[in-house]
């Protein structure tokens, strides 16, 4: 009879034991998953609220603009904000706006977007003045130009010829756009209070376009030349 009962109580003890480490253990599983979600939480909320950077338009941008021009002439704030507040393809680099273009009007405060500027490969002429400056057409041929070399974004000096002398008439022009092989004519950057110089000579007088160094090159001489120094 002792026996059974001794026998009876340790299965009892036993069973019991297993219960108390079965829960233990499942106490101490519960601890584990806990602690993973508080980290894994904690993780998230840090993401979503790190600082990231992203430009913001400062002023409005019409459709079309170029982004060359947007970036030139600053009209973004770099900023940042918390990473759960920054659109898709939000744009934190100036440089991507480069040979792009305004794909709809960005308004101020608008985050600036990968969709928001469009690719613009023609490069408009209209898009590479701004403020003062015109552009002006002004016919060129292969005798008084080096045609066949000039490329848009080039800069040239421009000599005039005029009551038997030649001289510089303006350093420095910049080319904004070239011919075709089937005609046209070359479009230069001029500050306004020249364009009826430019307007004038183009008709008056014979122009001759002088290519300059892309990189490193010096001033012009302001220099004039006639028969006599010719020859002398």
């Amino acid at each position: 009879m002792s026996n059974t009962i001794s026998t009876k109580l340790s299965g009892r003890m036993s069973s019991r034991s297993w219960a108390i480490a079965i829960g233990a253990a499942a106490v101490v599983l519960a601890a584990i998953l806990l602690i993973v979600y508080l980290d894994r939480y904690r993780a998230r909320v840090g993401g979503e609220n790190a600082p990231t950077p992203v430009l913001v338009a400062k002023q409005l941008i019409p459709a079309g603009t170029p982004g060359t021009l947007v970036a030139s002439q600053t009209m973004y704030t770099p900023t940042t904000l918390p990473r759960k507040e920054v659109e898709v393809g939000a744009i934190a680099d100036p440089q991507y706006l480069s040979g792009r273009a305004a794909a709809a009007d960005i308004f101020p405060g608008q985050q600036f977007t990968a969709t928001d500027f469009a690719a613009d490969p023609s490069q408009t002429v209209k898009s590479q003045i701004v403020g003062t400056q015109r552009a002006i057409s002004v016919a060129i041929d292969n005798v008084h130009g080096s045609l066949a070399q000039l490329r848009t974004g080039d800069s040239v000096d421009i000599y005039v010829g005029v009551a038997g002398a030649v001289k510089l008439f303006r350093p420095n022009v910049k080319v904004l756009a070239v011919p075709t092989p089937e005609g046209g004519s070359l479009v230069l950057r001029v500050e306004t209070k020249d364009a009826a110089d430019f307007a004038y000579a183009a008709d008056n007088v014979q122009l001759w376009f002088v290519l300059r160094p892309v990189v490193g090159a010096k001033p012009t001489v302001r220099d004039s030349a006639s028969a006599n120094t010719v020859l002398r």
